[in-house]
């Protein structure tokens, strides 16, 4: 019985239900970054060609990859 592409539209949500079932690692939760607040006066300011730099977070987040964040005030 071929399926026709109303019919598999339908059932496709039901193959991906496992995955968005799943239960995720205790270590996952405890290694994710933790959330913060700094006041913008707070942070450190570098300055090159009359803009400034501030850097806001510099980490490693949980899949390796590393993650940057800043903020420039151009003049």
């Amino acid at each position: 019985m071929p399926l026709t592409r109303r019919e598999l539209c339908s059932v496709f949500p039901v193959a991906l239900l496992p995955a968005l079932l799943s239960v995720e690692e205790p270590s996952a939760r405890q290694s994710s970054l933790p959330s913060s607040m700094c006041p913008f006066d707070n942070l450190p300011v570098r300055t090159a060609n009359n803009a400034q730099f501030r850097d806001v977070l510099k980490r490693r987040i949980a899949t390796g990859e590393s993650l940057e964040v800043h903020e420039t005030t151009l003049p």
